[in-house]
């Protein structure tokens, strides 16, 4: 595509993405709900590293453990909250939910040890992670199926929008650097989930739906082949956690950068995901090109960590201009690695277990939540920049098996299909 051609498509979808806040009834307030919890979470996030490390006095590997720590709770609490929801209604389930992370937000200023920290942020983690499968039951009962897949991909440009804002403006905690102003992280963050309950008050009662008897439960999770594909794909996630929690503790206790570099870069991260996700998401068409992507994803991956890995001794513009080179090269990984997602886990998935093949993809997001932190302490400890190359070889491996396990994955998808009904030939893909 032309320059003038990719900036015509880039401004065509950023004007596009504010349709659902022009809409009437329920998408207008989950697309509210969507922006206004990423202008919370984006004003938390880039900050919270200094909040803990500033005001709570914890060190930057008791930050990183205790990510780690929340992010396995997390990943307990995604399928069981999921079937509470399931039982006794998405809106009712998410009000609750989105009140008691509120609740647990304004506690923040009153963690002073590592044990109080590991306690709130894992009951943050079980109510965060928690409460997405009543999110999306909401978005697949308010928005009709023709236009899901669109009206998710707008909601999704307006939350990375408005992480924008909020990590823009975190710069201005910052520089004031006073502990009232660190208290203001976890203030708005709380008052934003307030505000996504009053919007949801608008959103239809959900009937309790309750699981038919003999059907099985986490098939998905006794699905080997899939399994494995999950597995791998948490290693190529890694991003996540390196963005949200790694890299801004490596810039603040590791190299000479000054600490509002943090946001700018997480701004230009986010920015690049709100123009670029949607063409790379061409890119990821059907499972084989996804799974070449994803292989390409862990490859980008571990570019990223060679750059960090030399940034400990560099000042000045030398070290911001490697800094900025280390994100972009996570951003290409995170925008690839996410299309390759989709694409994997809709083809690889039968057409009538699509919503519970997917859920359990998702869960590579609970698993980088958990492994990345933990994982960060080898890069914050005494390892530094070989604690970096280290992780780089683990997303080199991850990408060199990300192909054959999708193969594996999809013989074993069309030997399921032939024995269900010996008629059907090739799986056909249905929306989801």
């Amino acid at each position: 595509m032309s320059r003038p051609l990719f900036a015509a498509a880039l401004r065509v979808h950023t004007w596009r993405m504010f349709e659902p806040l022009k809409s009437a009834g329920h998408v207008r307030a989950l697309a509210v709900m969507a922006l206004v919890d990423a202008l919370g979470t984006g004003f938390f996030m880039a900050g919270s590293a200094l909040f803990f490390i500033e005001v709570a006095g914890l060190s930057s590997v008791e930050v990183s453990i205790g990510m780690s720590v929340s992010g396995f709770t997390g990943f307990l609490a995604t399928p069981l909250l999921g079937q509470v929801s399931d039982r006794w209604g998405a809106r009712r389930v998410y009000t609750v939910l989105t009140l008691v992370q509120a609740g647990l937000f304004l506690t923040y200023p009153w963690v002073s040890s590592f044990a109080v920290f590991v306690c709130v942020i894992c009951a943050v983690a079980a109510v965060e992670f928690g409460a997405v499968p009543a999110w999306a039951s909401l978005v697949a009962t308010c928005v009709p199926a023709e236009n899901r897949v669109e009206t998710r991909a707008q909601f999704r440009a307006l939350a990375n929008l408005g992480l924008a804002l909020g990590t823009l403006a975190t710069s201005v905690v910052i520089a004031v650097g006073t502990v009232t102003a660190y208290y203001s992280l976890v203030v708005v963050n709380g008052v934003s989930f307030l505000v996504c309950v009053l919007a949801a008050r608008r959103l239809p009662h959900i009937p309790p739906r309750r699981h038919e008897p003999g059907t099985p439960r986490f098939a998905a999770l006794k699905d080997g082949p899939f399994f494995s594909l999950v597995a791998v794909s948490s290693v190529l996630a890694l991003h996540g956690a390196m963005l949200a929690v790694v890299v801004p503790l490596w810039i603040v206790t590791a190299t000479e950068a000054p600490n509002f570099l943090v946001p700018v870069l997480m701004a230009v991260n986010t920015v690049l995901a709100i123009g670029l996700q949607v063409r790379v998401s061409a890119w990821a068409s059907s499972w084989r090109p996804a799974a070449r992507l994803a292989r390409r994803s862990g490859v980008l991956l571990a570019a990223a960590f060679a750059v960090f890995s030399l940034t400990g001794t560099p000042r000045g513009w030398p070290l911001a201009g490697l800094l900025l080179l280390g994100v972009l090269l996570l951003t290409a990984a995170e925008l690839a690695q996410s299309a390759s997602a989709w694409g994997l886990a809709y083809d690889l998935a039968p057409a009538d277990r699509q919503g519970e093949y997917q859920g359990a993809f998702g869960l590579t997001m609970a698993v980088q939540s958990t492994l990345g932190p933990a994982l960060g302490a080898l890069v914050l400890g005494p390892a530094g920049g070989a604690g970096w190359l280290l992780l780089g070889g683990a997303a080199l491996a991850a990408a060199w098996l990300v192909v054959p396990i999708a193969h594996r994955s999809w013989a074993r998808l069309n030997r399921t299909t032939a024995l269900a009904d010996p008629l059907v030939g090739t799986p056909r893909r249905t929306a989801s």
